[in-house]
């Protein structure tokens, strides 16, 4: 709308101007010569009919922007031609002004209801992530818990079968030692009274005895037979075992003729 006006504005100010200069150049004509207005009346019609329209139509085409100021401006200019009398274009001009300032109001609301819900969808997606975050960081140290409960319980599970175990090894050991004492005692009670049974026992060429770990064969006949005829008792005793030597064990039998 702002544009039309600015249009009938120029149209009229063109118009104008042509009256002024076909006025002035009639003056013109009646004071010159008449040679001389056939020869500028061509180029007058040229200037006022061709060139002044083109130029103002290259002018709206390609350079001219419309706002408020210059509607502002070619309102005012339009009021100084017309004796500063108020004309229905006048209002007009202003009612198109209200109505831009109207909507460039309309879209600063627009923009700014915008932004609004613009800033609100921003802090909804902050506090989403930030809730997120918060879970995952909640998940995350509830599975590092867990898991150190698991290490605890497997590290005490670890323990308290290491100590069955050594418990176990303690008592098997003790059982052991005890097993092994109760068999060199029954060992030793069946080895004396093997000794004493063998001792005991004649034989058809005299008795049998079992030599002792401190026992000679020299002292087992002074012992055996008395100490005036040890040395034929010796004698008697080896010839009876088959002994080459006085040489005899602990332990080894031997029969007393």
């Amino acid at each position: 709308m702002g544009n039309d006006k600015y249009r009938e504005s120029m149209e009229k100010n063109r118009q104008e101007l042509s009256q002024e200069r076909m006025a002035e150049l009639s003056r013109r004509s009646r004071q010159a010569p008449k040679a001389n207005s056939r020869g500028l009346l061509l180029p007058s019609l040229f200037f006022i009919f061709i060139l002044i329209p083109v130029t103002l139509l290259i002018y709206v085409a390609f350079y001219y922007e419309p706002d408020d100021t210059l509607t502002a401006k070619t309102t005012e200019n339009q009021v100084s031609f017309e004796l500063n009398s108020q004309t229905p274009a006048s209002g007009t001009v202003l009612a198109a002004s209200e109505d831009s300032t109207e909507d460039e109001r309309e879209f600063k609301a627009q923009q700014a209801a915008e932004q609004k819900e613009l800033k609100a969808k921003a802090r909804e997606r902050e506090a989403k992530a930030a809730e997120e975050e918060k879970q995952q960081a909640a998940a995350k140290a509830k599975a590092e818990a867990d898991k150190k409960a698991q290490e605890s319980a497997a590290a005490e599970q670890k323990a308290r079968e290491e100590a069955e175990a050594q418990e176990q090894a303690k008592a098997l050991a003790q059982q052991q030692a005890e097993e092994k004492k109760r068999a060199e005692a029954e060992q030793k009670t069946e080895a004396e009274q093997k000794t004493e049974t063998e001792q005991e026992t004649p034989t058809a060429g005299g008795k049998t005895i079992v030599v002792q770990s401190s026992e000679t064969l020299y002292r087992i006949a002074v012992n055996n037979y008395g100490a005036s005829g040890a040395a034929a008792a010796v004698e008697k005793i080896k010839q009876a075992n088959g002994l080459g030597s006085n040489n005899i064990s602990p332990g080894q039998t031997l029969i007393l003729p």
